[in-house]
């Protein structure tokens, strides 16, 4: 599906969770005539670059040599990449224990740090906003996973609780992360594949952008290797079965994006708002007099 303002986008994605409701008969003795509605929770992501960018976090991010072939960037080195930046950084972050794996993750996600996180948000325009905020040569896109249906597929329920999540990213970070080694096969809590949960907004950043991580367990590779075809959600007419409709893709010609980054900050999603602060405010004021930014 492609789109060229947020009017557009906004309506596709209304398109896309009006095709993914569904009525559902209740399990319950004394209301056996009972049905609720299950409407669609999405989570968004925003790439500047189609083609280039994919669904996989930059420690599984592979390099192309002079020679043509590939190699993996960083994932040998994963535990040592973060126990380095621990190291270096536990001193200007003192409310943090150095042994709390999970919390250095996030942190260092923030920073730039390469680790198995990546990041989504609950907020459509905030991902609209990071695909059309890159370069303008090149075509943008908003990858949309159904989490709901995610969950139902890949761990049996709609709705993981704390507990179960807990417990998956803590799996992940002993066996792949600290040991540096698959998981027994009879490893039964462990997770093969990626966890969605919602972290601890120790950065106002984060609260901001409706930040959502996806946490890669034992499959390195991109999410669209992962999610089948046949899970992929449909723009056109409500499926048959809507409760396998996981994964979708809207693409911004590069043409539109500074159109659509107008429309945004008329909305008031923009510099000063994604990045609270200072910092925030010099990229939005350099952006406002940008000579280009009203072509």
């Amino acid at each position: 599906m492609v789109i060229h303002t947020v009017t557009e986008y906004i309506a596709t994605i209304d398109k896309l969770k009006d095709n993914y409701t569904y009525e559902v008969s209740a399990e319950i003795p004394t209301l056996p005539d009972h049905k609720y509605v299950h409407s669609p929770k999405f989570i968004y992501r925003g790439h500047s670059n189609h083609e280039k960018y994919r669904l996989v976090p930059g420690i599984f991010r592979w390099k192309k040599l002079p020679d043509g072939h590939e190699v993996g960037e960083y994932s040998q080195l994963e535990y040592n990449i973060l126990e380095n930046f621990i190291s270096e950084s536990c001193r200007y972050i003192k409310n943090v224990p150095a042994n709390d794996i999970a919390a250095w993750l996030e942190i260092a996600q923030h920073f730039g740090v390469p680790t198995r996180l990546l990041d989504f948000t609950e907020n459509p325009l905030v991902a609209l906003y990071f695909a059309c905020s890159g370069s303008t040569d090149s075509d943008a896109s908003v990858w949309i996973v159904n989490e709901a249906f995610y969950n139902q597929l890949y761990f049996g329920t709609p709705l993981l609780f704390a507990s179960h999540t807990n417990q998956l990213i803590g799996d992940i970070i002993s066996w792949e992360i600290m040991l540096q080694q698959r998981p027994p096969a009879d490893h039964i809590q462990y997770s093969q594949y990626p966890v969605i949960y919602r972290p601890a907004y120790r950065e106002e950043r984060m609260s901001t952008q409706s930040s959502v991580f996806m946490l890669w367990g034992v499959l390195r590779m991109p999410l669209t290797n992962i999610i089948s075809t046949d899970n992929y959600m449909s723009f056109d007419e409500k499926p048959e079965k809507p409760q396998n409709g996981i994964l979708a893709n809207i693409i911004i010609p590069s043409d539109a994006k500074k159109q659509i980054l107008s429309q945004l900050d008329g909305l008031g999603i923009n510099e000063k708002f994604i990045y609270p602060g200072l910092d925030g405010v010099g990229k939005y004021i350099k952006a406002k007099y940008s000579y280009n930014q009203g072509d």
